[in-house]
């Protein structure tokens, strides 16, 4: 029986995995430039950190989750989003002794969805965190760092930034109530699916890629109506300091996140390359998360990027050719060429060898995988302690002893 995948997942590897580690190696970088820690957290939490936090009617909770009893009847779930992973070991781990705290996640995530272009059921995401400041100089900086992040990956002219504004936490239940007597009065009109958002989360209806949803939500009711002094002051400032930086945005007043711990500053960044699914960061404010999950009540702003999707746009990554192939032309010089192999690794020179003993097969071999280098371990060269070296790009060969041999390589 042969055996594939299941369904919703993918393996990483070539041209692809490059590009992962292109994007992992330039988030990282970034994020140390900024001043951001990593951290690593289980891929399963206890699935209470997840239920209230995420909305117990949200779709995530009530159809995505990968949820399992453990032997202790314990429940677990596959963390699917990592936001509330990393606060629980800010509090768990006492890091939240001097504020703010910067933290960095990369990794897998879980989520049971209808697999489609860009999106799986295990994917990858990279998370960036600050804790412990309200200041609009965090809200700023971490759509600045995503900004700087996307634009050493892929090209400017195929991202755009969306920013809004949610308000307080008073704001965004007086707004809920709004929705909710405006969507009462088109109820017959709505999707299904948002038929049955309308007393729960409203606000979920404003998300929605549904044409007849869009065109009901583009006459709804709109938040900043509704915005304190200092909602509004906030949100202001926010885009002062964007438009100072040379960022550009444009506000979408539908704009609310797919996750219900949201409030002030929300934003996100997206590709028309993409299609529907075209996000490709999201993010903003969440204070009031920390309280929720049982730490102190302070305040959190961050985001989340789905490195699958990146790597749709991101651009290619050549793979760098070997730069010695190794060809021992019979098995009783096997030592003494394994033994120049092992040299040239050691001095970091991509060295490979085809565990063939046949001149004709490997130099087709070197060739066929646009290697620089061909190094010939024959009679001549055991005797003569020697190594000849082959240049494939103009035909020129030379023997050298071992140290000329590196020498040569590292030039």
């Amino acid at each position: 029986m042969k055996i594939q995948p299941v369904r919703g997942t993918h393996d990483i590897y070539g041209e692809d995995l490059l590009l992962y580690r292109f994007i992992e190696t330039t988030i990282s970088k970034l994020a140390q430039v900024y001043d951001y820690n990593e951290i690593i957290t289980p891929i399963f939490e206890s699935t209470d950190l997840f239920k209230k936090p995420l909305g117990e009617h949200s779709e995530i909770v009530l159809k995505e989750m990968y949820s399992f009893k453990d032997r202790n009847d314990s429940s677990l779930t596959l963390r699917p989003e990592y936001t509330t992973p990393m606060i629980r070991a800010s509090i768990s781990n006492n890091l939240l002794n001097k504020l703010p705290v910067k933290l960095f996640g990369f990794g897998p995530m879980f989520r049971r969805e209808r697999p489609q272009k860009g999106r799986f059921r295990q994917f990858n995401q990279i998370n960036i965190e600050i804790l412990g400041t309200d200041d609009s100089c965090a809200d700023a900086e971490i759509i600045i760092l995503a900004n700087e992040f996307l634009e050493k990956i892929i090209s400017k002219k195929e991202f755009k930034l969306s920013i809004n504004s949610l308000g307080d936490k008073n704001t965004i239940f007086e707004y809920k109530k709004n929705l909710t007597n405006y969507f009462e009065k088109y109820k017959n009109d709505l999707s299904d699916d948002s038929k049955s958002k309308i007393y729960i989360n409203p606000l979920r209806i404003l998300d929605s890629k549904n044409k007849r949803d869009i065109d009901l939500s583009n006459n709804s009711p709109k938040i900043e109506k509704l915005y304190t002094t200092s909602a509004k002051q906030k949100f202001e400032e926010v885009q002062i300091l964007l438009s100072k930086s040379n960022i550009n945005f444009e506000i979408n007043k539908n704009l609310v996140r797919g996750l219900d711990y949201y409030c002030h500053t929300v934003f996100e960044f997206k590709s028309e390359k993409l299609g529907s699914q075209d996000t490709i960061i999201g993010g903003g404010r969440y204070d009031g998360l920390m309280k929720m999950l049982g730490g102190p009540d302070i305040p959190g702003v961050g985001w989340a990027s789905g490195v699958e999707r990146l790597m749709m746009l991101s651009k290619k990554i050549e793979k760098k050719p070997v730069l010695a192939h190794v060809i021992i032309l019979d098995e009783k010089f096997k030592s003494y060429g394994f033994y120049l192999i092992n040299e040239l690794r050691k001095n970091n020179i991509k060295t490979t060898f085809d565990y063939k003993y046949n001149l004709k097969k490997s130099l087709k071999n070197a060739n066929s995988n646009n290697t620089k280098f061909v190094l010939i371990v024959g009679e001549e060269e055991f005797n003569n302690k020697s190594y000849s070296i082959k240049n494939l790009s103009d035909g020129s060969q030379k023997e050298l002893s071992l140290k000329k041999v590196v020498e040569l390589l590292l030039t």
